[in-house]
């Protein structure tokens, strides 16, 4: 008689006999995840409570675990995240500061609560409150942890640790309408009388005096819409301004990671965001003013660095830009609502592709979302419009 083929996770009959001491055994063959089958077999008082035996038996093997990993759906949640934080050093595909970001975020908003539990006792219920309760506390870092859990579940399903990620099924997170916030021209030029008093060093006492870095690198971000990294990432091969028009490329950024140096990475926030940004005539005089001053400078010199030629963290010139500003009563002031300031002014007086494109954004709706401050202002020809179609006639 032919053998039954059996597929992975599958048993054949089971045969029952009696055994010598009166109990009764219950044996099959069950077919393993390595491809071998295997004599399962179980005893009890009665043929049938020994079948119930066996089947139960069956059911615990561990029909989901790959011959690669020591883990089980009943291994603990912690060892999942260190076996995905493994995989995501063995895959090396995002940069060392996103993996650095995941495991935080892994470790502080999401380990707490999931540590303990094995991973058959994760489900949707469970992940979904989770998600929720993080969301009343802060929607962004009910975001990061949303983000870290679905792609450790997911590192579990895909090794078949796991049928299913129970995150594909938990709530959307909803917010509240952001709506970006931009600075208009007097703004800006209130913004540069009080760091061109504090550069002046009317006021200074003692310590080094200001370099006059901190007006250019604005004067570079009001010109660029480059984010702060970018343009501290600027180097003297970057530009160029001798053409009739002249213009930096924005090609790379300032990396600030624990226990490490602060250095220039050879690439934007995307591969997408280098690009090529044609100078207005502010951001170029400033360059040149920069360039002077600096002197001789190597083709892979960084314009804007600290005095012993290191590249200036954006940690730093956030402190500093938010110092000078209070320092003259100017609050809430940060790198990035430059680039959101300089987004609207190309939307408002061009399109709001130009403003994507300027930005470095494949996708204007990114551009729309976060960066364009909406105008109340509805355009005055609906005035005229409207009167041409309802005028009353003439008593």
């Amino acid at each position: 008689m032919a053998r039954q083929r059996l597929t992975i996770g599958t048993f054949g009959d089971i045969n029952t006999r009696q055994t010598p001491t009166g109990r009764y055994e219950a044996r099959t063959r069950y077919r393993d995840w390595d491809g071998h089958a295997r004599l399962v077999q179980a005893t009890g008082a009665t043929a049938n409570a020994a079948k119930r035996a066996l089947k139960a038996k069956l059911a615990d093997r561990d029909l989901f675990q790959p011959a690669d990993t020591a883990l089980t759906p009943d291994s603990l949640f912690k060892d999942l995240v260190t076996y995905w934080l493994e995989d995501i050093d063995l895959e090396d595909r995002i940069s060392r500061t996103t993996r650095n970001l995941y495991e935080r975020n892994m470790r502080t908003l999401v380990s707490p609560s999931f540590d303990n539990l094995a991973l058959r006792e994760i489900g949707v219920a469970r992940c979904d409150k989770f998600i929720k309760q993080l969301a009343k506390l802060s929607y962004s870092r009910a975001k990061q942890a949303r983000v870290v859990l679905r792609l450790a579940l997911e590192l579990a399903v895909r090794h078949e640790v796991l049928p299913r990620n129970p995150m594909d099924h938990v709530a959307r997170l909803h917010r509240e309408p952001h709506v970006p916030n931009a600075l208009t021209a007097p703004e800006v030029n209130v913004i540069r009388a009080a760091i061109a008093h504090w550069e002046s060093a009317a006021n200074h006492i003692s310590g080094p005096k200001p370099d006059g870095q901190l007006g250019a690198i604005i004067e570079v971000m009001l010109g660029t819409s480059a984010r702060i990294g970018e343009v501290l990432a600027i180097r003297r091969r970057d530009i160029d301004i001798t053409s009739a028009v002249p213009s930096i490329r924005l090609a790379g950024t300032i990396v600030s990671r624990n226990g490490e140096l602060t250095f220039r990475q050879d690439h934007p926030k995307t591969a997408k965001s280098t690009r090529v940004v044609a100078l207005p005539t502010f951001t170029a005089d400033a360059v040149r003013r920069r360039l002077a001053k600096v002197g001789s400078l190597g083709l892979d010199g960084l314009l804007f660095q600290s005095r012993d030629g290191t590249p200036l963290t954006t940690a730093n010139v956030r402190r500093q830009l938010r110092q000078v500003l209070e320092g003259a009563g100017i609050n809430g002031v940060t790198p990035h609502m430059f680039r959101r300031t300089v987004a609207t002014a190309v939307n408002t007086n061009a399109s709001i592709e130009l403003a994507a494109e300027l930005l470095g954004h494949t996708d204007t709706r990114v551009t729309v979302m976060h960066y364009i401050q909406r105008s109340e202002l509805v355009n005055p020809a609906t005035a005229a419009l409207l009167d041409r179609a309802f005028k009353k006639d003439e008593e």
